[in-house]
């Protein structure tokens, strides 16, 4: 497997929801930026961006698009964050690409309606209890199921990407609650009938 991690595969899967399990800087992040990007520079379908908490988005916005160029990539694009009291957006050469949501505060999202939005990226969906900063919001599944439904309405080419790394995957409420396992002794493994499939990558 290339050093570089590739959504390619687990897309052909036309899962609903994408869970992605991977060690830290395996590119889980950077490529879910680098492919929506693209994406939305050849079709105009937008993104969101989506973490739990508003402090956390906030620290993960500060410099979304930095590692990108960094990098050498996007270059010849404006890249810009606008923050906004309701409702942050991401734009590229002055047209929005994307919006960044918490999901705490994501009953918000029921007034606006998002028809070009075709990615969801949940990022760091996995917490890392350990460290004992943040704690799982109560029903948090039922919520992500809310969103979802709100920004994506009864359109069915709707496709959100869950990022973790595997460490407490067991203890997280979204294992129990879709009834989730690993894939042992494979790379993916679906559930729900293909509506969910789980990704396990290696750096």
């Amino acid at each position: 497997m290339s050093i570089y991690y590739s959504y390619d595969k687990i897309l052909s899967y036309n899962a609903l929801i994408s869970i992605i399990l991977g060690n830290r800087g395996c590119g889980k992040s950077f490529n879910a930026k680098v492919m929506v990007l693209k994406n939305f520079l050849k079709t105009g379908e937008q993104f969101i961006y989506l973490r739990r908490y508003k402090t956390e988005l906030d620290s993960a916005l500060a410099t979304f698009w930095d590692d990108l160029q960094a990098h050498g990539y996007f270059e010849d694009n404006e890249l810009k964050v606008k923050k906004s009291k309701m409702l942050t957006t991401f734009t590229c050469d002055g047209e929005v690409c994307g919006y960044a949501v918490p999901l705490s505060t994501s009953n918000i999202l029921k007034s606006t309606a998002f028809p070009k939005v075709k990615f969801i990226i949940f990022d760091e969906f996995i917490l890392d209890t350990s460290a004992g900063t943040y704690k799982y919001i109560r029903r948090e599944p039922e919520l992500l199921l809310d969103a979802i439904e709100t920004i994506f309405r009864l359109r069915n080419d709707g496709r959100v990407l869950m990022l973790g790394n595997y460490i407490n995957f067991f203890g997280c409420p979204y294992t129990s609650f879709f009834e989730l396992d690993l894939p042992y002794n494979s790379e993916f493994r679906t559930f729900k009938d293909g509506t969910i499939v789980i990704q396990i990558i290696n750096n």
